[in-house]
């Protein structure tokens, strides 16, 4: 590996930390907007007069049960956002390659907004092929990835948001690249 560490890797796009701060942003309001749900549900069953009128009316406490679950989904989608923002501000994220292979640098998102710096190195002769990726919710594109499948391995998947550029165009001066050489 230590070939990929070779002055002649270029950068392929630029770590966008600005859109990863929007993402966060995102997801912390959305948080929010459940917590606000749960805690009204929560309150709604502490202090009312929640008794069963009917025999097929549900308990006082499933409410209660419903308010605290709606709770923690937004505490997890709450720190989550913080720590996609926290963690666009990590250093030295970068995308290279070069006539060796590709290096990538990126954070890798955990629970509750932990993070851990990920690097990824391949040579050319290591990588099966690149694949762009587009999640698709009832025909609506939702996210886009590229796919980097090795010969042996497990496949690195880089997500559109933490890259300046497009998939596509980050596959396609991957490809370039790979091509100039000669692999």
């Amino acid at each position: 590996m230590d070939i990929l560490d070779a002055s002649g890797m270029q950068s392929v796009t630029a770590y966008a930390p600005i859109r990863i701060v929007a993402l966060g942003i995102l997801k912390v309001i959305f948080g929010l907007l459940v917590g606000v749900i749960g805690a009204v549900l929560v309150v709604a069953s502490w202090t009312g007069d929640m008794a069963p009128r009917q025999p097929g009316d549900l308990p006082p406490w499933w409410m209660m049960v419903v308010g605290s679950v709606l709770a923690f989904v937004a505490f997890s989608y709450v720190a989550g956002g913080v720590g996609r923002m926290i963690s666009a501000f990590a250093g030295d994220c970068y995308f290279k390659a070069g006539p060796a292979g590709v290096a990538i640098r990126k954070p890798q998102q955990g629970w509750f907004g932990r993070f851990r710096m990920v690097e990824y190195r391949f040579k050319w002769e290591e990588i099966k092929q690149l694949v762009h990726f587009t999640h698709r919710i009832n025909l609506i594109p939702v996210s886009r990835e590229l796919r980097i499948e090795p010969r042996e391995g497990k496949t690195v998947v880089v997500e559109r948001f933490y890259f300046s550029e497009s998939i596509k165009e980050i596959q396609r001066r991957l490809l370039a690249v790979q091509a100039s050489a000669g692999r």
